[in-house]
């Protein structure tokens, strides 16, 4: 139990003011014996063990009633399990607020949004504990919101539901420095979340750097994580895989693949459940036919997707746009992909745009092409008979030259760049082109993007000689050991199959020097394929090879259909940028794209400014967005329990399992001590009447 006013409480002391005044009335008597009194005394013993009883229930009534007016006058808090502040009185709430699709799943009972219980929860409580300055802040909006009141938080129009996956370490870091820049006493530090790991990102190193700020601090910092993962239904999702326009010498169709997802949530004991979706595959699936609604151009139709486990995958399903090849709405448009509304009305759609597909250009940077030829060979096979590839290599003082508009990727096998060629590829890459460095045969002290080759090592000894194809495959080759197939490169194929990463043999590595995401390794410590974590590289794609195709350094060219994969994956990201339709996801583009677009398709409650944060098709001028969540968000991972406490170590915290019927996390209980106090005064009262006696 807390109290609003804890001060009040020093006049404890007050309860023994009864138990005082019974003392001193006892001493007001003084014992004189009297013969005649025996006789009395022994008549009485037989009524004296009630009447003892009665006093000591009269003044502990008494006490009571003391105790309950200054419990009543300090305003005692129920909090359930909750540890709030006690005895701490902070000058600030500051509010984490995750406002990612998943928060947008409808509560059982309510009829409310995870997000909207949150705010009504957060808001109420702050009211009741008497807050006044209020500081919020999420992953859409760059600047804390600033209230003055915890009401705004209900009323406020840039506190909906967005498209973003919240950025927790990032929040984390943005309240650490506000709170420093602020200079604020005691503060408590306020986490409204669904718990999604694809929100906390509980392996994220930020976290540590986090932990140690925060510690830190000389003023006093709690945090109050209101925990919102439990649900009690079933949830399915689908989302838009690919869309591609294909012409065909009768026709041009649309190919469309899209898939399905069914979640299975716990709703007890979830936090400490790290996939919420393996818990509910303990329980069969029932297998059950969705209906697809599919929107082209105006036109309607309906696809029947059998649904026999947690999900199911539609690829390449043809749509014919146009049977003349001139027509104009065939060789543009959007369209999208729709379920029935069910728990989450989020991701039950998904957006999509397409077009005639821009070439895919690749700009070759090497100073011995002959040991690359191999992604020259992958760069210029199309996969499709509607995309034209074009490969041009060229030197490091050629780049002036290069029309980087329409380029998709730059292949870099070369010392590492720097000054003007550095330049020009820092500005390719903020706009979304994709580069591939491949190490040189002598590594310089050169560094560019993050990235500082160290030397070559060798894995296995080399055949004598010149070797041949047969003696590279009979030597004694290190294997890959380890690779993600949830990566842009080297992720499984639509229909689930891996990519046969781990027959790659590999003879020589250059080391490196940076900080990346290893999708593919030797062992833990030799990386074979990185991408390079360098400022907004993690986004536009900066990709590291430790290795060269070359007979005598692996097999990626004996081996080649994962060097092809790889190679058309990663040059059609980087086209994406070049065409006038656009599939992004939310927070890929920057603001200023939406700044005069119209919306073509999406939620018509979505105001102009938050274009960029909600999923839909948009138009500014020739360019088509089509802008959905990110594939993250269909995942039920949550942050279990053990993980929660490694996140916040050793700081202040507490968490509290948010119900759906509560309107506020605290409420004051005051009047239970005034009922106390009255009944125990009426009781003390009856006590104290006198016993009739008998009328002789």
């Amino acid at each position: 139990m807390n109290f609003l006013q804890p001060w009040m409480l020093v006049a404890l002391p007050l309860v023994s003011v009864p138990i005082i005044v019974h003392l001193v009335n006892q001493r007001r008597f003084q014992t004189v014996p009297w013969a005649a009194m025996m006789f009395l005394l022994q008549a009485s013993k037989m009524s004296s063990g009630y009447t003892k009883l009665r006093q000591w229930l009269i003044l502990l009534l008494r006490t009571l009633a003391v105790a309950c007016l200054i419990f009543f006058t300090a305003r005692p808090l129920a909090s359930g399990l909750m540890g709030l502040m006690g005895s701490r009185s902070t000058e600030v709430a500051i509010v984490l607020l995750d406002r990612s699709p998943s928060m947008q799943e409808t509560q059982p009972g309510s009829g409310l949004t995870k997000l909207q219980s949150a705010i009504m929860q957060i808001s109420n409580t702050l009211k009741t504990l008497g807050m006044q300055r209020v500081v919020v802040f999420d992953t859409a909006t760059e600047k804390p919101l600033e209230l003055e009141s915890p009401s705004e938080m209900e009323s406020n129009p840039t506190l909906v539901a967005n498209g973003y996956t919240s950025d927790m370490p990032g929040m984390f870091e943005r309240a650490l420095a506000y709170i420093k820049n602020n200079r604020f006493g005691n503060t408590t530090v306020w986490i409204c979340s669904d718990m999604r790991e694809s929100d906390w990102h509980s392996r994220d190193g930020r976290w540590a750097a986090s932990r140690e700020g925060f510690s830190s601090l000389a003023q006093d910092v709690r945090f109050q994580v209101l925990d919102l993962g439990a649900v009690s239904r079933e949830n399915l999702s689908i989302r838009v895989v690919s869309a591609k326009r294909v012409q065909s010498d009768s026709q041009t169709e649309l190919a469309l693949s899209f898939k399905i997802e069914r979640q299975f949530s716990p709703s007890i004991e979830n936090a400490s459940i790290e996939n919420a979706s393996d818990a509910g595959n303990s329980q069969p699936f029932t297998a059950v036919q969705v209906p697809v609604e599919i929107e082209v151009g105006g036109a309607r139709s309906v696809l029947n997707v059998d649904l026999q486990s947690d999900s199911a995958e539609v690829n390449d399903y043809r749509i014919a746009l146009s049977s003349e090849k001139g027509d104009v709405s065939a060789a543009k448009g959007w369209g999208l992909v729709r379920i029935p509304a069910d728990a989450n009305m989020a991701d039950n759609c998904g957006y999509f745009v397409y077009e005639k597909p821009p070439a895919r250009s690749t700009i070759i940077v090497s100073d011995n092409p002959r040991v690359i030829e191999a992604i020259e060979l992958c760069t210029n096979i199309s996969p499709e008979q509607s995309i034209q590839c074009v490969t041009e290599t060229v030197s490091s003082s050629q780049l002036d030259t290069v029309d980087w508009n329409s380029v998709s990727l730059v292949v870099w096998h070369e010392q590492l760049p720097k000054d003007r060629p550095l330049e020009l590829l820092v500005g390719f890459v903020a706009q979304g082109g994709q580069v591939l460095f491949f190490p040189p045969e002598n590594p310089n002290e050169n560094q560019a993007l993050g990235l500082k080759w160290t030397g070559w090592e060798t894995l296995q000894s080399d055949p004598s000689g010149s070797p041949s194809n047969e003696e590279i495959e009979a030597a004694s080759l290190t294997r890959v050991q380890q690779w993600r197939n949830d990566s842009e490169l080297l992720g499984n194929t639509l229909n689930g199959a891996p990519l046969p990463v781990g027959q790659l043999g590999i003879k020589r590595i250059c080391r490196l020097q940076g900080e990346g995401t290893t999708l593919a390794s030797i062992r833990d410590d030799i990386p074979l394929l990185m991408r390079m974590d360098s400022a907004g590289s993690e986004k536009n794609g900066v990709y590291v090879c430790t290795t060269t195709p070359s007979m005598r350094d692996s097999t990626l060219a004996v081996d080649g259909i994962v060097m092809y994969i790889a190679i058309q994956r990663v040059l059609a990201a980087g086209s994406a940028r070049i065409g006038s339709a656009k599939m992004v996801t939310i927070g890929q583009l920057d603001r200023s794209v939406f700044d005069h677009a119209v919306q073509e398709a999406g939620a018509n409650s979505t105001l102009s400014n938050q274009y960029a944060e909600q999923t839909g098709v948009y138009r500014d001028n020739d360019l088509l967005i089509a802008q959905n969540r990110l594939a993250e968000e269909d995942s039920g991972k949550l942050v279990g329990s053990e993980s929660l406490s490694s996140l916040f170590g050793n700081l202040q915290w507490s968490r509290i399992e948010a119900g759906a019927s509560a309107n506020s996390l605290v409420q004051e209980i005051w009047r239970w001590f005034v009922i106390i106090m009255l009944l125990a005064l009426v009781v003390e009262a009856f006590l104290c009447i006198p016993k009739r006696r008998a009328v002789a």
